[in-house]
């Protein structure tokens, strides 16, 4: 999701594509021609909650109004799915919103004209509406636009995608994706335990080769600084890809690791590492799955400053990155999917497992 996504530069292929390791599940969302628009992510199961289903419900009712704002050019026609096009162009969405609290929606229509100046067109008219531009990917044989409207109450991303290719005999086939968000709820369990009493901060190795030895852990017993600490802990709002099977640069900067513990020497009773691949900080409590929080940019420097450690952290080599769009690859070639800003330049990914972190959903921990 872009909204606190950051810059995305470049992100190795994974190993089942892009288009496939986000969305695993056999779950499909259901478009209102009734065409499948993409399978949901694992973690993308409808909310439990009742508050969690009106907002998915809201989302639903947000994507198919952006459908309709989709003005149709003169002599189109609504198609009941996706065009017959060769080599699958449309078939699936080029570019998707990777999120696990999203709902994306598809509808499609063929129109007399080229691709690009259908595509200036539709361009016209919807920011004529109010929409913003946002990222785009240039043909041939496809090329798309993303179109954004601002965030709304509870819904973070309201974005709709069009995307033309050439259907032969002087038309064009439009492919439209709705794609809505929402910040996702914080699991209840998945908070440092209120028996904490004890903390220990360690700076991790960074792998940078001029970065100086890290400092020696500290251990912190006193309970205001400790539940201070807890409490930025639980304050972090969940990452839209927590539990996303998505690959990611890895990350080159230092990064704090917070071992909660209810006594000193006792076991961890959660494990907290900021700075992590995804741009996120890792949660880990025993018995829970790892959770995947935001890491912004103050997170180290507001441990640092609670602890009144002071440790100067040495410059990354690389900012934390996350994804906000996976990019599929060739229609016809389902594993060569890459995670990328849409827009941005698509250069060979970095391979390695030293590059490489793929964050597929963490098994359970014990104490």
């Amino acid at each position: 999701m872009k909204r606190g996504f950051g810059l995305i530069l470049l992100a190795a292929a994974v190993t089942a594509g892009c288009a496939t390791s986000t969305m695993t599940a056999a779950v499909v969302t259901k478009t209102s021609t009734g065409v499948s628009a993409r399978p949901a992510s694992p973690s993308a199961a409808a909310p439990s909650s009742a508050a969690g289903q009106r907002t998915k419900r809201q989302a639903e009712a947000a994507a198919a109004a952006l459908l309709d704002e989709f003005v149709p050019p003169r002599g189109a026609r609504r198609l009941a799915g996706p065009p017959n096009l060769p080599g699958g162009w449309e078939q699936h969405p080029q570019s998707i919103l990777v999120s696990n609290s999203m709902v994306d929606q598809a509808a499609f229509w063929e129109a007399p004209g080229d691709p690009q100046s259908l595509l200036s067109w539709e361009q016209a008219r919807l920011t004529g509406k109010g929409f913003t531009l946002g990222d785009a990917d240039f043909g041939p044989p496809s090329w798309d636009r993303e179109f954004d409207l601002p965030a709304a109450g509870v819904l973070t991303n309201r974005e709709l995608i069009v995307e033309v290719a050439g259907a032969g005999h002087g038309q064009t086939a439009i492919r439209l994706d709705a794609d809505v968000a929402w910040q996702p709820s914080r699991p209840p369990a998945d908070l440092v335990p209120n028996a904490a009493r004890v903390v220990t901060i360690s700076e991790l190795a960074n792998r940078n080769p001029q970065a100086k030895r890290p400092p020696a852990p500290v251990t912190i017993t006193g309970p205001a600084v400790v539940g201070r600490l807890a409490a930025l802990v639980d304050n972090l709002p969940v990452s839209p890809l927590n539990n996303e099977a998505v690959s990611c640069p890895a990350a080159f900067g230092a990064d704090l690791q917070l071992a909660f513990r209810a006594r000193t020497g006792g076991p961890v009773v959660a494990l907290v590492q900021t700075d992590q691949p995804c741009g996120m900080v890792d949660l880990t409590v025993p018995g829970q799955q790892r959770l995947g929080l935001e890491n912004n940019t103050s997170v180290d420097r507001q441990i640092l400053a609670i602890a009144s450690l002071p440790w100067k952290l040495p410059n990354p080599l690389r900012a934390p990155e996350r994804p906000d769009r996976c990019r599929a690859g060739s229609p016809g070639d389902r594993t060569g999917g890459r995670v990328s800003r849409r827009g941005e330049s698509h250069p060979p990914p970095l391979s390695g497992p030293d590059v490489t972190v793929s964050r597929h959903p963490a098994p359970t921990v014990r104490p």
